[in-house]
């Protein structure tokens, strides 16, 4: 009886994670911010709509981490969510390091700072894109040279992040999270995988409705407790 009791506890626990596992988290990109196209491509925000467990959020803005990758307006892919304290190491990159987010997290912190500024705007996603592109600190893009993209501004504000992260608490990062998008999943081009994008703080989409897991945690108790009771036959 208290096999079988074990094993009615262990089924419904796996229910329970059957929609966090059923509901990929998904990004589609539906705009990006006014005013944002200073050294001639797009900095922050790119807006996005989010679905998750807990439902979908629009016009979520985040920041682009990866200059190299392409994405068009209306496409969707899957992601895995991660606060920047977390990346497994089989996310990273080649070359790319967990202290590289973080660092890209202290920089995405100072966007608030830079409301109404867009040219200051613009040096942070510089600064963010050089970080996931070392070449970058040091020297000039020479596809963007003309354009002062990836200047000594952002080479500074970039540096100086870096730097700080060895003496920045853990709480600086509590509530900065990257999506990072999973190969083959982009929609309906699936021409490769787009860039990583990081948001402060976590969209109410990521997160399961409370009402839902009070519902699974009290059914499962109660068929749980209902076995227990049952009476025993011969």
């Amino acid at each position: 009886m208290r096999f079988k009791s074990s094993l009615i506890a262990l089924s419904l626990s796996l229910v329970c994670f059957i929609p966090r596992v059923a509901l990929a988290d998904t990004l589609t990109l539906t705009d990006v911010g006014p005013g944002n196209n200073i050294d001639g491509v797009y900095t922050y925000p790119y807006d996005f709509t989010v679905t998750g467990p807990g439902g979908t959020d629009n016009g979520v803005a985040m920041s682009c981490l990866s200059f190299n990758r392409e994405i068009y307006t209306n496409e969707t892919w899957t992601v895995n969510v991660y606060n920047v304290l977390d990346i497994p190491p089989s996310e990273l990159d080649p070359g790319i390091t967990e202290d590289d987010y973080l660092a890209d997290a202290l920089l995405y912190n100072q966007y608030h700072a830079a409301t109404g500024n867009p040219t200051l705007t613009s040096e942070i996603q510089f600064a963010i894109w050089s970080i996931m592109d070392p070449a970058d600190i040091n020297a000039s893009n020479s596809s963007y040279n003309n354009l002062g993209a990836f200047d000594s501004v952002a080479h500074t504000l970039a540096q100086n992040a870096i730097t700080a992260v060895a003496a920045a608490p853990a709480s600086d990062f509590a509530g900065d999270y990257v999506f990072i998008p999973v190969a083959g999943s982009q929609l309906p081009s699936s021409d490769g995988t787009p860039q990583i994008f990081m948001v402060d703080p976590l969209p109410p989409a990521m997160t399961p409705e409370p009402g839902s897991l009070i519902l699974l945690g009290t059914g499962f108790l109660g068929t749980v407790f209902a076995m227990r009771r049952r009476p025993r036959t011969v």
